[in-house]
């Protein structure tokens, strides 16, 4: 299996990808979307971190040969007060964690539950890339949106556990990031990255996105990224999606 990664964020960042035919590229890599992405890239693997998520788009998740998520026991089941979640056959359910667990990770839980980027980025991380390239990895607001599909209907719009719709993208009426995550200082915001820097020194994660607030990671524009991955390989989807599967369905909880 192919030694790099791609990781889909859905910071407006990407659209700097998007003007130079970024879809192209992924075809060719193994590709974690994340989200709502799961509607507009072909991935080796969908993640998702939230059930809700998971269940307001379950007619694209479970189409997906290989699907990845945060362990939660409303999936599956009826739980009083919440819309049910219903469950496909080939989920992989990981457990997760608000610390990080290194080498264990996968027993012990993958961090974090808070933000999937993290989440996928350890799972990334465990599955033992050695290239990670972060896209759409703002953290913010980037010319003038906060999701690529901002300006899109309905993209990014879900329902809580009780049905009320609620939505990560843009801002509030008063200002504030509806991402509530976005909302602390750079220093909290960039704490949550800093568990990652004890694998700096075997695995080189790059931030493809250089206005984002994340700064534990080297930052790099997309014509950089782009000569990096341009070497002419090509891998076969089928085959990483069935490696990928067989190393973490051990630990699978779905």
């Amino acid at each position: 299996m192919q030694n790099r990664c791609i990781i889909l964020a859905s910071g407006a960042s990407i659209l700097d990808g998007m003007a130079n035919r970024l879809p192209v590229y992924l075809d060719k890599e193994i590709t974690f979307s994340i989200n709502d992405n799961i509607k507009f890239f072909n991935s080796t693997i969908a993640m998702f971190g939230d059930w809700t998520c998971y269940r307001d788009r379950f007619d694209f998740f479970k189409k997906h040969p290989l699907v990845i998520g945060r362990y939660d026991t409303h999936i599956g089941n009826k739980i009083d007060g919440a819309l049910p979640c219903s469950k496909h056959e080939g989920l992989i359910l990981l457990q997760t964690s608000g610390h990080y667990h290194g080498k264990e990770s996968l027993k012990q839980g993958l961090y974090s539950g808070v933000l999937t980027g993290a989440f996928a980025l350890n799972v990334a991380i465990q599955l033992e890339f050695k290239e990670i390239f972060l896209l759409g990895f703002d953290c913010g607001e980037i010319h003038g949106r906060t999701h690529f599909y901002q300006d899109i209907p309905n993209a990014g719009q879900y329902r809580d556990y009780e049905g009320k719709p609620c939505t990560g993208v843009g801002r509030n009426e008063s200002g504030e990031y509806n991402t509530s995550f976005y909302n602390k200082d750079d220093e909290h915001l960039n704490k949550l990255w800093k568990p990652f820097e004890v694998e700096m020194n075997n695995v080189n994660i790059y931030n493809v996105s250089p206005l984002s607030r994340i700064n534990v990671f080297p930052k790099i524009d997309y014509s950089t990224f782009f000569k990096m991955i341009d070497d002419g390989s090509q891998i076969n989807q089928e085959d990483a999606r069935k490696e990928i599967r067989e190393i973490l369905q051990p630990f699978n909880k779905a």
